[in-house]
């Protein structure tokens, strides 16, 4: 559990994590995550990413 998460996960869950990114625009996100949606939202970010590098 991330001590820094805050309140709540888009789902309305309690957030246990924070997922960080640094975009290629040189934005930041900081996106507060329960357990169960983690993976999904990581999932999603990686596949974002992979379309920007060509993949």
């Amino acid at each position: 559990m991330d001590p820094e998460a805050p309140g709540e996960c888009l789902c309305g869950d309690p957030a246990e994590f924070v997922v960080e990114t640094y975009w290629f625009s040189g934005r930041h996100s900081r996106d507060p995550v329960c357990e169960r949606h983690v993976a999904e939202v990581v999932a999603a970010i990686t596949k974002k990413q992979a379309r920007r590098d060509g993949g």
